[in-house]
C-alpha cells in the first residue's frame, strides 16, 4: 500500500485514502486485524490524530499521565494506557485535571476512535485485542511506520534510516531519557534542532521481515543497515 517513498499505491492505497488519517497511521489500522491488535491500533490511531494531549507539567510530577502511565516501550503504548485510564474514569474532567491531560483533546480522541471503528467495520477488518502481548502491537507499528525508523548513535542521538538525518527524541517523549537501540516514529519536528515525536521501540529484524523491499541488512550484522538499504 506504501511504496519506498511511503506514497500510496494500488489497490490498498485507495483504502488508505478513505481514512481521515496520515497514510502510515491508516496502514496501521488496515493491517491490525490480521495480526490481532485492531482494538489497540484503533486507540493509538485516535490518540495520534489529536494534538496536545498532555498539558505542561513539572518533571517531578509523578501524578501526571505522561509519567504515571509511561512505559519503557515508548509513546504509543503510553497513549494506549492514558486512553484506557480516561475511559475507566468515565471521561472525568477531574481525572484530566489531576493527571495534567487536555480534557477536550481526550474527548476528541474518543470520538475519533468511534469514527475509526465504523471505518474498519465497513471494511470487514476484525476487531480483536492482543491483550497484554504488546509485542504484537509493536510489530504492527513497525510494519506501518517502517519508513520512519531510526538507529541510536554512540553519542546518544539517533540517525534516521531514510535520509540519514541526525535527530534527537523530543523531550515530550517517554523515550527522551530512556533510549532504545532502534525506534519508529510518527513525525519529525524542528525547533532548535530536529526532534522525533510519537516514538516507540522496534527491532531491526521486524523491519526487514515486514518491509523487505525497503530494508536490507548484512547477515553478519543484523543491527546495522547495509549499503543496499534504501534510504531515500
Amino acid at each position: 500500500a506504501l511504496d519506498d517513498d511511503a506514497k500510496l499505491t494500488e489497490p490498498l492505497g485507495v483504502q488508505l485514502a478513505e481514512f481521515p488519517l496520515e497514510p502510515m497511521t491508516a496502514k496501521l489500522l488496515l493491517s491490525s486485524g490480521d495480526v490481532g491488535c485492531s482494538e489497540e491500533a484503533l486507540t493509538v490511531a485516535a490518540m495520534l490524530s489529536v494534538p496536545h494531549i498532555f498539558l505542561p507539567d513539572s518533571l517531578s510530577d509523578e501524578k501526571s499521565a505522561r509519567r504515571h502511565y509511561a512505559v519503557k516501550e515508548g509513546d504509543h503504548l503510553t497513549f494506549l494506557n492514558v486512553h484506557n485510564a480516561f475511559e475507566a474514569s468515565h471521561r472525568s474532567s477531574q481525572w484530566s485535571q489531576a493527571r495534567s491531560v487536555n480534557h477536550k483533546a481526550m474527548k476528541r480522541a474518543c470520538d475519533m476512535r468511534k469514527q475509526l471503528l465504523n471505518y474498519i467495520t465497513k471494511l470487514g477488518i476484525p476487531v480483536v485485542s492482543c491483550g497484554r502481548d504488546s509485542k504484537v502491537l509493536h510489530r504492527c507499528l513497525a510494519g506501518a511506520f517502517f519508513a520512519n525508523a531510526a538507529k541510536l548513535e554512540p553519542d546518544g542521538s539517533y540517525r534516521t534510516i531514510r535520509g540519514q538525518e541526525k535527530v534527537g527524541v523530543h523531550p515530550f517523549s517517554v523515550l527522551h531519557q530512556h533510549p532504545t537501540p532502534w525506534v519508529v516514529f510518527n513525525e519529525m519536528v524542528v525547533t532548535t534542532k530536529p526532534y522525533l515525536l510519537g516514538v516507540s521501540m522496534t527491532e531491526p529484524t521486524w523491519l526487514t521481515e515486514l518491509a523487505p523491499h525497503f530494508y536490507a541488512f548484512k547477515d553478519s550484522d543484523a543491527d546495522r543497515p547495509s549499503k543496499s538499504a534504501r534510504t531515500r
